[in-house]
């Protein structure tokens, strides 16, 4: 995809756009959706995300399912349910993350790619329904956090303890962050820490500014897709 792409050349973009395009994004179209590729050092963009950095990942796939018997409906459609509050990759990458007993979040990995999302939007209708579409990819933006330092700037903005040795990799917090509510969720890439964060999509450019903010003091920085996906190798 060639440089000259601009997110205004797609319908889809994140709410975030303005605010990448004045960091001098370069942008990629992911799923007919335009994404922060890079902003411009790639190279120094993945060193920067070992030690901290934010990515908005709100191009890449997404859903929910919530109903009371959600668990009996995702298992017969071949998803490997969790344990509530905590996520759990499956075979093609996506990872799925319970919510509570009944309420199910599914997201892509960075490769943007995820099978498990397609199959059980082609698999619910409404007839016999047991649980409901919750529409996470419309409602629902996506942050990624990453790096050696990010339970350390978090602390300033949220109230729970995301050590390595507190949170465990793929542990789901439900909480607020910056006085938002978000859901955070551990998702390491190969063998730097990192954090998922699912919120409200109307609240990211909010969210954005308070988490760079609070990033400043350890120099962290913005970094795009290429980044987030090279720390995973």
């Amino acid at each position: 995809m060639p440089d000259s792409l601009q997110p205004t050349d797609r319908i889809r973009r994140s709410n975030l756009y303005r605010v990448s395009t004045a960091l001098g994004a370069q942008w990629t179209d992911v799923n007919g959706f335009a994404c922060p590729e890079h902003y411009g050092d790639a190279a120094g963009e993945t060193s920067a995300a070992a030690a901290l950095g934010i990515a908005d990942l709100t191009a890449l796939p997404r859903a929910g399912y919530k109903g009371w018997d959600m668990a009996g409906w995702a298992t017969g459609q071949g998803v490997d349910l969790p344990e509530p509050n905590e996520a759990l990759i499956q075979g093609d990458g996506t990872l799925a993350c319970r919510l509570s007993g009944g309420e199910l979040l599914l997201v892509s990995g960075d490769n943007a790619d995820s099978a498990t999302i397609d199959k059980l939007a082609a698999a619910w209708t409404m007839e016999g329904a047991v649980c409901f579409p919750v529409p996470r990819s419309d409602t629902n933006t996506r942050i990624a956090i990453t790096g050696s330092r990010v339970p350390e700037m978090m602390a300033k903005m949220c109230g729970i303890d995301l050590r390595t040795h507190r949170f465990a990799n793929h542990q789901i917090a439900q909480t607020s962050v910056a006085r938002m509510n978000a859901i955070l969720i551990r998702n390491d890439r190969g063998d730097t820490y990192a954090l998922d964060m699912v919120l409200d999509s109307a609240s990211i450019v909010y969210m954005w500014e308070c988490l760079t903010d609070a990033m400043a003091e350890f120099d962290g920085r913005a970094v795009g897709l290429d980044a987030v996906r090279a720390l995973a190798g």
